[in-house]
């Protein structure tokens, strides 16, 4: 028994050891990748696209009111007895005469099909249906504005894990060197060639780098935590990027070489938000001619077919099924309504005016977004150069006071200040080249180049067509 014990013990503690080395196992995550499983996997982007599949099915709804509608209908009904009313004529015999006209029938069954076509509703019916055309287009636009705002997302997430981890291999780096500067100090100090003032300095120095390692392996587990976050991972995963943030976008270097003006002018016609804000505009356009549609009278076209036992169309009534039929046209025209559709045609025109004004401060909007954007791309491409020269000055202003520290021809504090010099310039130059890449991503999206809304629209509607089959 024990023994037995004693081996699950070994099994469950063997588990949670392979369970402990999975969850600290380094995984490593592309930008592609990472982008790819949250477009299929955040939240965010399945409420999206469920706004959309539903704005897609609340237009297919309003189009059938334009159809004919059939309804079919049955019933049964149990009467209460009465008298039959019997027709006898006071003829002497044998010319007497007696016959039931309207017999006791107390078991009746009905059976009704009908139809109805909308023949002319005022427009109410047809502008409706462009309405939620509109809408359902709007909707998709909408989507796709999530998807490139997602896209976004998760570069800015990306790139802030990519930096976090280096500035802590930086920073370690560091502590290493003001380790191995303490050491030497210390060794002078020994020698009376350096006092317990420089050796405070260089503790206190190494004290300060050993924080910001501390915070920067912190910075690492909430960077990592953001970007599982956003695709759909378990935020304990030990993930880190491995694209190379030297590399250049060649989209953006082109944009970069266009006139911001031929930039502005691609996002306004390309961005979904101003596609949107037009479709809503166009759809509040429809629902003023909507509204306007009960001045107008309102025409049907129907017909019935009755299949009844007893049927009341046939005299006298028999305990039989017979069938008849109706066919008419029905006109209502609604003479007063105290103002109701004068009030809902001004609401109606209210709401296009906010329209119009919404759709103007879009414009705004994006024509702000894509010149700030611009600049900002323009500002980190010219950083990483200016970066990459202060590093490589900064790595050899290091070289050569370590040297001449070691000659004795340094300071302590010149080689500190050439230690925090040297820190500081790599921690720019490497964030210069992540900053390039948000810079860059955030161009795209100000243009509106990340991906076709018409893509979107074919899947969406490819994914409708199923679920109707």
């Amino acid at each position: 028994m024990r023994h037995c014990m004693k081996r699950k013990f070994m099994i469950i503690a063997l588990l949670m050891f392979q369970a402990a080395a999975a969850q600290n196992n380094p995984i490593p995550v592309s930008l592609a990748e990472c982008i790819a499983k949250a477009l299929g996997q955040n939240p965010s982007m399945k409420i999206s696209e469920a706004a959309a599949e539903n704005a897609e099915a609340h237009a297919r709804e309003t189009g059938a009111a334009l159809l004919p509608q059939l309804r079919l209908a049955a019933g049964a009904m149990e009467l209460s007895s009465v008298p039959a009313y019997t027709l006898t004529l006071p003829l002497p015999p044998p010319f007497n005469f007696s016959k039931t006209i309207f017999p006791d029938i107390t078991e009746n069954y009905s059976l009704k099909l009908s139809m109805q076509q909308p023949v002319f509703t005022g427009f109410k019916l047809s502008k409706s249906k462009e309405m939620s055309d509109l809408n359902a287009e709007a909707a998709r636009e909408d989507y796709s504005k999530e998807r490139f705002d997602m896209v976004v997302a998760v570069t800015v997430a990306y790139w802030t894990l990519y930096s976090a981890v280096e500035s802590e291999r930086v920073i370690g780096q560091t502590v290493e060197q003001v380790n191995e500067h303490l050491k030497d100090i210390q060794s002078s100090a020994q020698q009376g060639m350096a006092t317990d003032a420089d050796v405070m300095k260089v503790q206190v120095q190494l004290s300060s780098m050993k924080v910001k390692h501390v915070q920067a392996r912190n910075n690492i587990r909430i960077a990592s935590m953001t970007l599982n976050s956003l695709i759909g991972n378990s935020l304990s995963d030990n993930i880190f990027a491995v694209d190379d943030p030297q590399e250049i976008d060649a989209a953006v270097d082109g944009m970069m070489k266009s006139d911001v003006s031929i930039l502005t002018d691609r996002a306004v016609e390309k961005r979904p938000e101003i596609k949107s804000m037009k479709l809503r505009t166009e759809m509040s356009d429809a629902g003023v001619a909507a509204a306007k549609g009960g001045w107008y009278p309102q025409v049907y076209l129907g017909a019935d077919y009755n299949f009844a036992r007893p049927n009341p169309r046939i005299l006298p009534p028999a305990d039989e099924w017979n069938g008849t039929w109706d066919v008419g046209i029905t006109v209502q025209w609604t003479i007063w309504d105290w103002f109701t559709t004068r009030h809902q045609t001004a609401q109606a025109e209210a709401s296009l005016k906010q329209s119009e004004a919404g759709l103007s401060k879009v414009y705004d909007a994006v024509k702000l977004e894509v010149t700030r954007e611009y600049y900002a791309a323009q500002t980190a491409s010219e950083e990483i150069a200016v970066a990459d020269s202060g590093a490589e000055q900064a790595q050899e202003s290091y070289r050569m006071t370590r040297e001449k520290f070691k000659m004795g021809m340094a300071s302590n504090s010149d080689l500190l200040d050439a230690e925090t010099a040297l820190l500081q310039a790599k921690l720019t130059f490497m964030q210069a080249r992540v900053d390039y890449k948000v810079a860059a991503a955030k161009l795209k999206r100000a243009v509106g180049g990340l991906q076709r809304p018409s893509r979107i629209k074919r899947r969406l509607q490819a994914k409708m067509d199923l679920q109707s089959k």
